[in-house]
């Protein structure tokens, strides 16, 4: 299995360059891998529902250890697939990581490995902000834009920490295709 993780704020572009970077490569398209346990079909009514519920949860502990056994499963799921998730780990700790569970995300890693490739994928407050809108004015996400630049450090500092490959690329200004191809240039390939 080769992994490449796609992390960022709502409003970066995650969704739409996963997309087109596994149609490019010909890879499996991942994202709320626990969905794929809780729904049936392609819906994910029972994943968001469980989802909010785990966020609202003030225990750090508990909400790295649901989305870090998501990345558990989508491992042994996909395991004989290459896969392009939108987030993995270090959305996990930027949301959920803190100073008392570290160790969480060590044992994590232990199981699962790192992905061949973390993009991190950056956009201004005001380019987050704009995009959120476009899609729809009364997003919940617009609250958190305020937070982005704390977001970005600390999954940059944890892709740091665990000696993750990782690449920040800034889509503020860029096409899809211009940041599917650096991607793809940070891979080795020909775009």
């Amino acid at each position: 299995m080769i992994h490449i993780s796609v992390e960022g704020m709502d409003g970066a572009g995650k969704s739409t360059i996963c997309e087109l970077l596994a149609k490019k490569l010909n890879y499996v398209f991942v994202e709320k891998p626990l969905h794929f346990l809780l729904d049936d079909n392609n819906e994910i009514s029972r994943y968001r529902e469980i989802a909010k519920r785990v966020n609202s949860n003030p225990n750090r502990n508990f909400t790295a250890m649901f989305y870090g056994l998501g990345s558990i499963y989508m491992y042994e799921m996909f395991k004989d697939k290459n896969i392009i998730t939108d987030r993995h780990l270090a959305s996990n700790y930027a949301w959920s990581g803190t100073d008392y569970n570290s160790d969480i995300y060590d044992l994590i890693i232990k199981k699962i490995g790192t992905p061949k490739i973390t993009v991190i994928l950056y956009a201004t407050h005001d380019v987050i902000v704009k995009r959120l809108k476009m899609r729809n004015k009364e997003d919940n996400n617009i609250a958190k834009a305020n937070m982005s630049e704390t977001i970005y450090a600390k999954m940059i500092a944890f892709c740091k920490l665990h000696n993750f490959f990782y690449k920040v690329i800034d889509t503020s200004y860029l096409t899809p295709d211009a940041i599917v191809n650096q991607i793809m240039k940070e891979l080795g390939y020909k775009s």
